[in-house]
């Protein structure tokens, strides 16, 4: 039986449409219309109003980078000319390749580059701010070439700029002072927003004379399905024939025996955390927080719920396997350790099994999880029952997503600070080389994504002397594994697992998907032959 929910949708709005059947001799590299499901509501999809790591994916599909990243992680040009230059990588020279329009017909020039590069400093995504801040100058040379040149040196630069920022038409934006009361989704993108209804769905059509080719996909219907389980019943029933969000490891099985669906798994970026509030006691104490770490079974909790489907978190925040993993950092579950940093803080009275600190006081604490994750819910539960072993009870409070974004990262500006005892939470860019640096310097214009409210003097002096300096990718490795030892002795937050990406996809409805490290099956790359 189809789930309630997405009968609702497909009685409110038609925006589910019937699957076409395909015989085995009839070819599925094209579709006229395929249904994929967004998990969450993201606004109008624009550079300056998604919410999430989910609208970024959406969103790519409506708005060019000057660079992106193929299958492999690796950084390719895109919107411009292959023979780029960059010179000590603070000068970079490009030129736009021909035939590029927005989607209301403007062409696509030097100076919207230039325009798309100096907006965001005045605006309010921090990310983006942060980015756009380190440009000294941008300039037009004719109408297709642009040199920039940042204030320093930047050897991450390509990723986290040229790879991130999106191309604005800047007529659409042009003095307006905040960029999120544009209703106008205009982007380069082989694919424009035909409609978007608020927390409903959204309705993309492709491109015919996208630059880059034809898109395969002629319409691309997203309904707003924020549910694991309604999900993944919509994609056994053939109403859905992918979504954006992953398959929970307790349906692997059922996936791989199904007809016509195909699992497609790669190595994931994006880690399972716990989020602790440095800022709130006791959690603003580093025994604290390290008898959490050994409390918590971190290596059991990924194998419980992954199986060999991750990698598990280390303490220094990062994939064990990158090339600048500081190796020695796993977690050791150390009940005694644990308990012994926990009386030496002054807890040694228990009652019916739990703490209590000098007033009396229980030790008990809130850990907040988006509801309909079954995953991270999980994590809760276990983390609940191992940290009880040791005196601390744990309650579990189940939120919709903007509920608990509003408490862990309210309005998405880490400087509005936070209100939390611990949360589960995750992270979509852990492969850029200042991850780090985003997830825990206390400087808010840099620490972007410190929504711990982490703050140490040894990680910022570490940044502040060497990362200006930095030319090579020896000296950036040596100075991040630096930082790993240091968050490893400090746990500003607790990594549990970097889980593969498993998603699912109809290959009768169409079989053009491609999938790669670190990749959302809805990319670019699914809806066209690169040309």
């Amino acid at each position: 039986m189809r789930h309630k929910k997405l009968l609702a949708i497909i009685a409110a709005g038609c925006i589910l449409a019937e699957s076409i059947p395909v015989s085995a001799s009839e070819s599925a590299s094209t579709a006229e219309m395929l249904n994929i499901s967004i998990t969450n509501d993201e606004n109008t999809l624009s550079p300056f109003t998604y919410v999430s790591g989910t609208g970024l994916t959406a969103n790519r599909l409506i708005y060019d980078t000057l660079m992106t990243t193929d299958t492999n992680d690796n950084i390719i040009p895109w919107m411009v000319e292959d023979d780029y230059e960059v010179v000590d990588f603070k000068e970079y020279t490009f030129t736009l390749r021909e035939g590029q329009k927005f989607h209301n017909g403007n062409p696509v020039t030097a100076e919207d580059v230039k325009f798309s590069f100096e907006y965001p400093s005045s605006q309010n995504v921090s990310g983006q701010r942060k980015v756009c801040d380190k440009i000294d100058s941008i300039e037009v040379i004719g109408e297709d070439t642009v040199k920039f040149i940042l204030k320093e040196a930047d050897i991450n630069y390509m990723r986290d700029g040229f790879c991130y920022i999106r191309i604005l038409d800047d007529s659409v934006y042009e003095g307006i002072e905040d960029g999120t009361t544009v209703t106008d989704t205009v982007g380069s993108g082989m694919y424009r927003l035909e409609e978007y209804k608020t927390g409903e769905y959204y309705k993309l059509e492709a491109v015919e004379d996208y630059f880059r080719g034809t898109p395969k996909v002629k319409k691309i219907n997203m309904p707003v399905m924020r549910d694991s389980t309604a999900i993944q019943q919509a994609l056994l029933s053939g109403d859905l024939a992918a979504s954006t969000g992953s398959i929970g490891m307790e349906m692997l099985d059922t996936f791989e025996a199904a007809e016509d669906m195909q699992v497609y798994s790669n190595p994931g970026f994006a880690p399972t955390i716990i989020n602790i509030n440095n800022g709130r006691a006791p959690f603003d104490n580093v025994d604290f927080r390290n008898a959490l770490a050994y409390g918590i079974d971190v290596n059991a909790i990924c194998e419980t719920l992954y199986g060999d489907h991750a990698l598990p978190g280390t303490r220094g925040a990062v994939r064990s396997d990158l090339d600048y993993a500081l190796e020695g950092l796993e977690y050791v579950c150390d009940k005694d350790k644990a308990s012994e940093l926990l009386e030496g803080l002054g807890y040694t009275e228990i009652k019916d099994g739990i703490r209590l600190d000098s007033e009396g006081n229980p030790l008990s604490f809130e850990i907040i999880t988006y509801s309909g994750n079954d995953t991270r819910s999980r994590i809760c539960e276990l983390v609940q029952a191992q940290l009880r072993e040791i005196g601390i009870d744990i309650q579990i409070l189940s939120l919709d997503m903007d509920t608990a974004d509003a408490y862990i990262w309210p309005d998405f500006e880490v400087s509005n600070g936070r209100d939390y005892d611990l949360s589960t939470w995750g992270w979509s860019s852990s492969n850029s080389l200042t991850y780090l640096i985003s997830l825990c310097s206390s400087d808010f214009s840099v620490g972007t994504y410190n929504v711990c409210g982490y703050a140490s003097e040894k990680f910022d002096s570490i940044v502040n002397e060497k990362l200006s300096s930095v030319s090579s990718m020896e000296e950036m490795n040596s100075m991040l594994k630096e930082l790993q030892t240091v968050i490893a002795e400090e746990v500003p937050l607790i990594t549990i697992a970097y889980p593969d990406t498993m998603q699912v996809c109809n290959t009768s409805m169409y079989n053009g998907w491609v999938s790669g490290k670190g990749m959302n099956v809805v990319n670019i790359f699914s809806f066209i032959n690169v040309q």
